[in-house]
């Protein structure tokens, strides 16, 4: 297919793809050395750093900052119906999705980009009967360059590229275009398919670079005994047949045919609201948003200068100090002078047409003088910068000469640090959006799972098998979302409340039941044991009460019950909890 026959609307994507390339491009170096630099890699130069000598400060910096930063959020789903079986059949198929994709651990590699690259982005799909969260590298996503930074879904194209399939995969595929696939392979079988000569291969090779410096030398070499087709994802605004605009997914194989094209909603699924139409299935976030640059920067950006030039400063310290302890000597050489490049080498001996000193003359190579004074600085002015402090990294300063000063500092940057949660919840209350989004639409395309709980007042396992239909209610559901530092928070400052209140009303007995329950999910109960302990309270309480005589005389009001006296008594699950709280006041 000569350029003649690319059609309007292939154009039209190349033309996307080419504008969001272009607006990215700018950042490219920037991430392939913060990249290289984190990696404990440095590329050498011949004029200013001639030692592969890498400061480590790219990744204590981030690391320090990683291990600041809160846990995964915290997600739960209330039913608007108040069905408590419905609400509970969700929950635990979130947290069986959260499981199934690792996203422990995919939080930690999604925080990770974010502070080395600025941005990081997740995808969200139903792929084999599952939801499936996968975080996509920036390297792969291009977007419009006049997008609200704050809003993915205000740009007007959304481009999911290097996408790798063999073509014997994208054969059996009953959603692509049947044409379009024996068209790329005959391209594929010729000569000019043979050689690579896409109009991205730029941008490929921009993602390689990184690799390429890391030391893998065939990354950019075909897997032998495959056809591999490089698939490109590009998520459209477009109005078609007199209809309102709504997203389009095309399906685009090495820039030359289209294999696919749908309404998103048709790809996902309907709606009541009918979401797709105006929402991507991607999520992105950054930790320094600005109104003018959807790329914006990252704590890597901060960091990787200072790391530089501290590198350089350790290769010129290295060299000085290996030059001044190889002990080169001048010598008379002026009856068979010959002018030779001088190479540095252990004991060497330089000829010179004239007399230095007479005989022998030591060639003098001062030292770097404070230069490690420098280097401190630099480290200092790092840290301040990110808020990475060395007290955070566990050294002690000696200008922190009381243990309140040494916690002042050390509570102001970890208070800089919880900044980030800021932008990252409400990532997570769209993921937790996409994914309610995901399961209204595809629900026929999932799988039912298999839940196991105890038995009430027992130990054994119980299994049952639940699926979308188990769970999905007329009016749907609401999403919260709190950090694990805010939910503490939270709950603590609801106990004080509680416990106020129960002080004035130590005879209550609902007031009472409900302290307790709240005490005990505090203690990180589940619910199932949270009821468990309840039912034991109900039952002590009806036993007291059947164990006091018909004739014995009823406690007035200006008495304390019986009941009361009880649940004065503070159980040792209660004392624990207790405790728990009195630790986090005191902190």
């Amino acid at each position: 297919m000569t350029e003649n026959f690319i059609t309007d609307e292939m154009q039209m994507l190349l033309n996307n793809k080419k504008s969001g390339y272009n607006y990215r491009e700018r950042r490219h170096d920037q991430w392939n050395e913060t990249y290289t630099l984190y990696r404990d890699t440095v590329i050498v130069d011949r004029l200013v750093q001639r030692q592969t000598v890498n400061i480590p400060l790219m990744k204590q910096t981030v690391r320090t900052l990683l291990k600041d930063i809160d846990d995964m959020p915290v997600l739960y789903y209330q039913n608007r119906d108040n069905d408590e079986q419905a609400e509970e059949f969700k929950n635990e198929f979130w947290n069986l999705t959260v499981d199934k994709n690792n996203m422990t651990l995919q939080d930690i590699v999604d925080k990770r980009q974010v502070l080395l690259f600025g941005r990081s982005f997740d995808q969200w799909q139903i792929v084999d009967g599952e939801i499936k969260m996968t975080i996509q590298d920036p390297m792969d996503i291009l977007i419009d360059r006049y997008c609200d930074p704050t809003n993915i879904d205000s740009s007007r194209f959304l481009i999911h590229q290097h996408i790798f399939i063999p073509l014997s995969i994208i054969e059996n595929n009953d959603d692509y275009d049947k044409e379009a696939v024996n068209r790329l392979k005959t391209w594929h079988a010729s000569e000019m398919g043979l050689i690579r000569s896409t109009s991205n291969e730029a941008s490929l090779q921009d993602k390689n670079k990184k690799m390429q410096d890391m030391g893998l030398e065939d990354v950019d070499s075909p897997i032998l005994g495959e056809t591999i087709v490089e698939l490109t994802i590009h998520l459209v605004w477009r109005a078609e047949d007199g209809e309102d605009e709504q997203i389009y997914m095309y399906v685009e194989a090495d820039d030359r045919e289209i294999l696919m094209k749908k309404p998103l909603e048709e790809v996902i699924g309907k709606t009541k609201d009918h979401f797709w139409r105006t929402h991507y299935n991607y999520c992105t976030w950054a930790d320094d948003v600005e109104r003018q640059d959807f790329w914006s920067d990252g704590v890597g950006d901060i960091v990787r200068q200072p790391n530089k030039i501290l590198n350089v400063f350790m290769s010129q310290e290295a060299e000085n100090r290996t030059l001044r302890n190889f002990g080169m000597q001048f010598y008379n050489a002026k009856n068979g002078f010959n002018p030779n490049t001088y190479q540095a080498r252990p004991f060497g001996w330089y000829g010179v047409p004239g007399n230095p000193k007479e005989i022998i003359s030591r060639v003098d190579i001062p030292a770097l003088v404070g230069n490690l004074d420098t280097m401190n600085f630099i480290i200092a002015m790092t840290e301040k910068a990110t808020g990475a402090t060395a007290t955070q990294q566990g050294d002690i300063q000696q200008r922190q000469v009381t243990l309140g000063e040494v916690k002042l500092a050390l509570g102001e940057a970890k208070e800089r640090v919880k900044g980030l949660s800021k932008f990252y919840t409400p990532a997570w209350k769209r993921r937790g959006l996409l994914f309610d989004k995901l399961i209204e639409a595809g629900a026929s395309k999932l799988d039912a799972v298999k839940i196991w709980k105890k038995g009430k007042n027992t130990n054994k396992l119980y299994g049952r098998e639940i699926a979308p239909k188990d769970w999905m209610t007329k009016s749907g559901y609401n999403c919260k979302i709190w950090t694990q530092e805010e939910k503490n928070s939270q709950d603590s400052d609801s106990l004080q409340k509680m416990h106020l209140a129960k002080a004035t009303m130590p005879d209550n007995p609902k007031l009472d039941e409900i302290y307790k329950r709240k005490l005990l999910e505090f203690a990180d109960l589940t619910p199932e044991e949270n009821n468990q302990v309840m039912d034991y309270e109900r039952r002590k309480q009806e036993q007291i009460g059947q164990a006091m005589m018909p004739g014995q005389a009823q406690p007035t009001m200006a008495q304390p019950t019986a009941q009361a006296q009880t649940t004065q008594q503070t159980s040792p699950m209660q004392g624990q909890a207790v405790d728990r709280l009195q630790a986090l006041q005191g902190a």
